[in-house]
């Protein structure tokens, strides 16, 4: 496994790798040792940290900063998550940026009917924020529910209007 990091401004972006694809991804850490603290804790075996601006950070930092959502293929490691957890994440996929949709729409897309509590479950331990975009699945009446990643509700709503703003412009 590879822990590849890089400062995004003044806070802190990680990725996980293993075979050469994404095993995690992580950004907003107010400081490195918070960062590499926090994705050792994800890794199960030997890693080797290098600090650079991997390819796939710069998607990441481009997401987080609303610069650019044009995100290459990239190969993802889903070790660990049942077939109906990746199909949940595969459809969270093709939501469009500067869209949203709840959890039971997006229960529905992935082929899982009356399953948005397990949708819920997924997004709470979505790997690949910002890629996989968890931060577009709302409540069904609007408001903007939860959000597990460093900077919580708060950076949830700071993505969404970026995305919104972004969207609008590319009009």
């Amino acid at each position: 496994m590879q822990l590849i990091f890089s400062k995004n401004g003044k806070t802190w972006t990680g990725i996980i790798l293993r075979n050469n694809k994404l095993f995690y991804s992580t950004y907003n850490f107010s400081t490195k040792e918070r960062l590499l603290s926090y994705l050792r804790s994800r890794c199960n075996e030997d890693v080797e940290v290098i600090e650079y601006e991997h390819p796939i950070i710069r998607v990441i930092n481009n997401i987080v900063n609303g610069v650019n959502y044009e995100i290459p293929k990239i190969e993802f490691d889903f070790s660990g998550y049942t077939n109906k957890e990746i199909q949940v994440l595969k459809a969270l996929i093709t939501i469009p940026v500067g869209k949203t949709i709840s959890y039971g729409k997006l229960a529905k897309l992935a082929g899982l009917p009356n399953a948005a509590r397990f949708v819920g479950s997924v997004m709470a331990k979505n790997r690949f924020s910002p890629i996989i975009p968890c931060h577009r699945v709302i409540l069904s009446n609007g408001k903007i529910g939860d959000f597990s990643a460093e900077g919580g509700i708060e950076l949830k709503k700071k993505l969404l209007i970026q995305e919104s703003e972004y969207s609008l412009n590319k009009k």
